[in-house]
């Protein structure tokens, strides 16, 4: 049926729920509005859960080729995320740091 999510098209982490099919991100239940980068952001990060994703990576995946050395928008968007999603962002669970590498979406 149109416009319902299928269980494969939930992705799940702490009190995050993200409809893949319908871009729809809830924290705790409350929809959360995201960026289009913010949500290409996360998608990546969903499709490469529990990995370590190099910056050069995400920022290639994210913005395209030419700014794989512009770390400070990968730096503020993650930020970003984190405030929007993290239940204290100062101290992430889920979109965490690999400091001199990138990122990593941990999963339960």
């Amino acid at each position: 049926r149109a416009g319902r999510a299928t269980p494969d098209s939930l992705f799940r982490f702490g009190d995050v729920e993200v409809d893949l099919a319908a871009r729809i991100v809830r924290r705790a239940g409350a929809e959360v509005h995201l960026t289009p980068i913010e949500y290409r952001l996360l998608g990546v990060l969903i499709a490469n859960a529990g990995r370590v994703l190099t910056h050069p990576y995400l920022l290639r995946e994210v913005w395209g080729p030419g700014r794989s050395e512009s770390t400070h928008y990968l730096r503020v968007y993650m930020g970003n995320l984190r405030h929007k999603l993290e239940a204290d962002s100062a101290q992430p669970r889920h979109i965490v740091t690999e400091t001199g590498v990138g990122y990593r979406l941990m999963v339960d």
